[in-house]
């Protein structure tokens, strides 16, 4: 009687698909779904019309919640989530889709990570900008302010030398002085009834020179 000899199990030596990749999001990738993303870019930079189409409704509800959680600081501007996709949807179909050519797949990466590190530099680009913008108005402000500060203190001058030297020689003791005598020593120290007197003189003056009534 002849002894069977075991065979092989060919089942457990059949290969495998390959193992799913890790993103480096934390996210696993399989393979075939990053080979299936590469066809569909090259079916949009071919010019197809239906590619497109598959890879708006496929990335384009991701690449929104990708932007939104990227924009972090509240309240998250629904706009702003909108105008950053559009803006990485129009750097993809420029050229023809020229830079969607780059998507590699050897990178084990699927094309909605592609999409969210164009959104990340749109994004970046945005918010220096935007800080360039407010450093342009912060500076025209200043310039402004300057401006307007340089016109009073040249009016105020021209006040000053409407007045008598005795009423200038108060005005630089008392009126401009916080406290009397800060500027250094009184030229004439002035008595309650006199500062009075002088004070509402130099008032008065001052009405008169903006056009205004006492």
């Amino acid at each position: 009687m002849k002894r069977r000899t075991a065979q092989p199990d060919v089942a457990a030596h059949k290969p495998s698909p390959d193992p799913p990749e890790d993103s480096g999001k934390g996210d696993v990738v399989d393979s075939r779904d990053v080979l299936a993303d590469a066809a569909l870019a090259r079916r949009c930079v071919a010019g197809e019309v239906a590619a497109w189409e598959q890879l708006y409704a496929l990335c384009h509800p991701p690449l929104l919640a990708a932007i939104e959680s990227m924009l972090r600081a509240p309240p998250r501007d629904p706009t702003l989530i909108d105008e950053i996709a559009a803006r990485v949807w129009y750097a993809l179909v420029e050229n023809d889709g020229e830079l969607l050519e780059k998507f590699d797949p050897a990178r084990g990466a699927r094309l909605i990570t592609f999409m969210r590190a164009l959104a990340k530099d749109e994004i970046s680009r945005h918010f220096r900008a935007e800080r360039r913008r407010r450093e342009r108005e912060s500076g025209a402000v200043h310039d402004r302010t300057q401006q307007s500060t340089a016109e009073a203190r040249a009016h105020f001058s021209e006040f000053l030398s409407t007045l008598t030297p005795h009423e200038r020689q108060f005005a630089a003791d008392y009126l401009l002085s916080t406290p009397p005598g800060a500027g250094g020593p009184l030229q004439k120290p002035h008595s309650p009834a006199n500062i009075w007197q002088l004070t509402r003189r130099i008032h008065r003056k001052l009405l008169g020179y903006l056009g205004r009534k006492s």
